[in-house]
């Protein structure tokens, strides 16, 4: 029996990465199941650009803030230039929120600063958050560090990453894997949003030896040589994901972590001027999950392919004990750090798991966790 009544919460979502969609779409559901009213708010994108959106219906559509990016690069002039940092302060103002109990923030702007201004409790919840402890970091610049901690500023903010690092962090939210499928070998899922589509296909096709799946918003979908091109969606990108041997895709957080989940061959090149990415590529490779690039050409990608050998881990479905955590109404550290230790202790190797070809026996060798449960 929890403590807290129904909740009325106001939820950010920020739209920018399809990442923040997807671990959204999952706490939003779990919470409307549940009985709680659920008001949503998505900036960061444009509509013809959402998709999977029904969870969060009838939602509020923001501009909000974003990062503009050409050729694989974030843009600081553009990104400013369009930030309309006018009409996100009216948005805010306008914003009727006399009947929010809490705010929760997918690292999005305007729910956590209508937080602010309402004096609300508010709850972070997001990768972006993780950065407030001592994470693997790419550079010590106290600017990129004051923007992440002031981009979505909230009350507590809980971090997810692909470690703990000994504080009070969360595994990633992933949606349910399903083990067992047939791998292709020598097939390759790209996803490389930022990046020039048809230069990529141009060096793709050099690659002979690999067969791939190239996701894109750019191209016309069909083949290129032995490129497939496919359009976003969310019914093949997951059943391709689990089919191929490896993955090439920028360094943000959800699809590394799926791919994790899978013990998929790991390639990132970090969106260039995104210290959040850059980051990432640092913990991938300390924790030996993946390998990053600067390019994509036919040698990093066959050098890649040759001698990456794919490592993961079982993440739990934290989701459901999340919104217990949320429910019971101590939002402070000290629960947080509670509920961390406790996921952390069912997160396991996959070498831990009885292999059948490259499909998983769902059999426990429980004596073997992936990291020991961290002290507070």
């Amino acid at each position: 029996m929890f403590e807290t009544d129904t909740l009325s919460i106001l939820y950010g979502v920020q739209a920018t990465g399809n990442g923040h969609i997807t671990r959204s779409r999952e706490i939003v559901k779990t919470l409307k199941e549940r009985g709680h009213h659920v008001e949503v708010i998505v900036s960061g994108r444009q509509a013809s650009e959402l998709w999977g959106m029904e969870p969060f219906m009838p939602y509020h559509l923001f501009d909000g803030l974003t990062f503009k990016t050409r050729a694989g690069r974030v843009q600081k002039l553009s990104t400013i230039l369009n930030s309309h940092p006018l009409k996100m302060i009216r948005d805010i103002n306008e914003f009727c929120a006399t009947e929010i109990d809490l705010v929760i923030s997918d690292f999005e702007p305007i729910s956590a600063r209508i937080a602010r201004k309402h004096a609300i409790p508010s709850i972070g919840i997001g990768h972006q958050y993780a950065f407030q402890y001592q994470v693997p970091m790419a550079s010590s610049n106290p600017f990129s560090k004051m923007f992440i901690q002031k981009f979505a500023p909230v009350d507590l903010g809980i971090g997810l990453h692909w470690h703990h690092y000994d504080a009070p962090i969360l595994p990633p939210i992933i949606p349910n894997v399903q083990r067992g499928e047939t791998m292709n070998e020598r097939s390759i899922l790209v996803y490389l949003p930022f990046e020039s589509h048809p230069d990529l296909i141009e060096q793709l096709r050099k690659v002979v030896d690999l067969d791939f799946i190239l996701y894109s918003d750019q191209m016309t979908p069909g083949y290129s040589g032995n490129v497939t091109i496919k359009p976003l969606s969310r019914e093949t990108f997951p059943q391709d994901l689990h089919q191929v041997e490896g993955v090439i895709c920028n360094a943000g957080f959800e699809l590394p972590s799926e791919a994790i989940s899978l013990g998929k061959k790991i390639l990132v090149k970090p969106l260039r001027g995104q210290p959040e990415q850059e980051s990432n590529a640092i913990a991938l490779q300390n924790l030996k999950c993946g390998r990053r690039c600067d390019r994509i050409s036919p040698e990093v990608i066959m050098n890649w392919y040759i001698h990456e050998k794919g490592s993961g881990y079982i993440f739990p479905n934290i989701v459901p004990e999340l919104v217990d955590w949320l429910e019971f109404g101590q939002w402070d550290k000290a629960s947080l750090g509670m509920l961390s230790e406790k996921l952390w202790s069912g997160v396991i190797p996959l070498s831990a798991l009885s292999k059948s070809y490259f499909g998983f026996e769902e059999t426990y060798m429980t004596e073997e966790k992936c990291f020991e449960p961290a002290i507070f």
